[in-house]
C-alpha cells in the first residue's frame, strides 16, 4: 500500500517537473495499456487456477448480482446525499457517481453529451475513486470483509485495482471482483446518460 502512495507521488512530481518529454506521452500510454492487459491476463489464469472460488461463486447463483447492485445503490445514494450540500444539482451528482470508477468512460460521455466542464470534473473524480480504492483496499478487507472490498472499487475491481484485490484476498475475490466490475462497466454508459438526460 505504501509502495503504490509512493509511486504515485513520484508520477505526479516527475509529471510536474517538466522532465518528461512530450514526445514520449504516446509511448506511455500505450506502455501502460499493455501493463494493464498483462495484468488482467495474469489475473486470468489466477482465476482459471481458482477452481473453488469459481465453485463458491456459482454457489452464490443469483446472489452474486446483489454485491454490484447494492453497491451501485450506495454509490448513487452517496452522490443524492453530496447535492444536499454543495451548489452541484442533484442530477450532476449522479451523472458524475455513476461512472462508477469508470473514469475515461463518464468523463467522455459527458463531454459529448454537452458539458465538458462536468465531463472533466466526472474524469477527476472516478480517478480519485480508483486511487483512494487503490489505497485503502488492504484495510477495508481487513476491517470490513471481501464484499465490501470488491464494492469499493466499482467498475475497477475488474482490471486496475483487480491486482490489489487478488494480493489481499489470496486470490479468493478475484471472481467476485470480476463480476462486479463487469456489471459495473455495463451500467455506466446507461447511468451517465439517464441522469445527464433524462432526470
Amino acid at each position: 500500500m505504501i509502495g503504490i502512495v509512493l509511486s504515485l507521488g513520484a508520477g505526479i512530481l516527475f509529471g510536474f517537473s517538466g522532465l518528461f518529454p512530450s514526445t514520449l506521452e504516446g509511448f506511455l500510454e500505450r506502455w501502460i495499456d499493455v501493463s494493464l492487459y498483462v495484468l488482467v491476463f495474469g489475473v486470468g489464469m489466477e482465476l482459471a487456477w481458482e477452481s473453488k472460488a469459481l465453485e463458491e461463486i456459482r454457489s452464490l447463483g443469483l446472489r452474486v448480482f446483489l454485491l454490484p447492485l447494492a453497491a451501485m445503490v450506495g454509490s448513487l445514494s452517496g452522490a443524492a446525499f453530496v447535492a444536499l450540500c454543495s451548489p452541484m444539482t442533484l442530477r450532476e451528482c449522479l451523472a458524475v457517481a455513476s461512472g462508477f470508477g469508470w473514469y475515461s468512460l463518464s468523463g467522455v460521455l459527458l463531454a459529448r453529451l454537452g458539458n465538458p466542464s462536468l465531463g472533466l470534473f466526472a474524469f477527476a473524480t472516478n480517478v480519485f475513486r480508483e486511487i483512494l480504492t487503490l489505497v485503502n483496499l488492504e484495510w477495508v478487507y481487513r476491517v470490513f470483509g471481501g464484499w465490501a472490498a470488491v464494492a469499493l472499487g466499482g467498475a475497477t475491481s475488474m482490471d486496475t485495482t483487480l491486482g490489489v484485490l487478488s494480493r489481499v484476498s489470496g486470490g479468493k475475490l478475484v471472481p467476485l471482483g470480476v463480476v462486479s466490475g463487469v456489471l459495473h462497466s455495463l451500467c455506466v454508459a446507461p447511468c451517465v446518460m439517464f441522469f445527464s438526460r433524462f432526470l
